[in-house]
């Protein structure tokens, strides 16, 4: 190696050890070079691009900017961008718990997978434990339908919306406070349980059924005129019927009012009018024979 090559070497060798230093700034060499030295100085170019490409790649992960794509074909940042896939994808499955989707898990990153992993057991318990009181919040334990608070909020949520015709039931149970008295209330709570099977197996599926009293139901059927609210009471009367005979020795008696509100009444009122209507029912049933338990008043 001559004195010429020394020198050019020499810059080449700056060249690296200002870019180790975050300085890529290439310069020409000081002097034409051999076929080797130009070699040399085209590799050395090429790895001063790559290591300036992986520096503004690994700067913006740091600072979490994952907006930036890693560099094509840059070998020095293989585990990088890994490392720039995995929390791309985190950050997708964050976003889908945010949704309320808790059913993500993480498998790739160590420690870290753990750690979120048993975030997300705690949210979903958490969650769980929320639905939960909901649930206890807005049902009756013995009946398992909707109570009297969740079926007040429902009459209001329905007032302000739009699916009218809309038709209100209130159904009693004939007959509870003499079994109560003389069989005990472990069958009475029976009697309400029958009930309530009877009158939820005969409305639909968009129907809100509350139990809103000891021995009181209410049925809110939106988008139900009073036609269609006469189908449904026959339902019931069917269901109550087969409940009957296949409950010989603890039959039920129901007495039911109908009423029915369009856009603008008030569903206050018209539960007023079916609690009216129910006990017209009750009477009639009794004058009758109808409900078999004369002694309820």
């Amino acid at each position: 190696m001559n004195e010429q090559e020394r020198r050019l070497l020499r810059e080449v060798t700056e060249q690296l050890g200002r870019a180790a230093r975050g300085d890529f700034t290439l310069s020409s060499l000081s002097e034409p070079a051999g076929a080797e030295i130009e070699s040399l100085t085209a590799a050395v170019a090429k790895l001063v691009g790559e290591l300036e490409d992986a520096q503004y790649f690994i700067a913006a992960l740091s600072l979490g900017r994952l907006d930036v794509d890693p560099p094509p074909r840059n070998h020095l940042i293989a585990s990088f961008k890994q490392l720039h896939s995995s929390l791309r994808h985190l950050t997708w499955q964050t976003q889908q718990i945010a949704a309320g989707d808790l059913n993500q898990r993480v498998d790739f990153l160590g420690e870290f997978s753990v750690a979120f992993n048993s975030l997300i057991d705690s949210l979903r318990e958490k969650r769980l434990a929320e639905d939960r009181l909901r649930y206890v919040s807005n049902h009756d334990p013995l009946t398992d339908l909707y109570n009297r608070g969740y079926f007040s909020e429902e009459l209001e949520r329905v007032e302000k919306g739009r699916r009218f015709p809309v038709s209100i039931m209130v159904a009693d149970l004939d007959g509870l406070k003499r079994v109560n008295d003389t069989l005990g209330h472990a069958i009475g709570d029976r009697l309400i349980q029958g009930a309530a099977q009877v009158i939820r197996s005969a409305v639909r599926g968009d129907d809100l059924v509350a139990r809103i009293g000891g021995d009181e139901f209410a049925i809110i059927l939106p988008e139900t005129d009073a036609a269609t609210a006469r189908e449904v009471l026959d339902r019931i009367r069917g269901s109550e019927e087969l409940f009957n005979q296949e409950n010989s020795t603890s039959p039920v008696a129901i007495s039911i009012g109908i009423a029915t509100a369009e856009q603008g009444d008030s569903l206050a009122e018209v539960l007023r009018f079916a609690d009216q209507r129910m006990y017209e029912n009750k009477f009639m049933r009794k004058q009758t024979g109808g409900s078999g338990r004369q002694e309820d008043e």
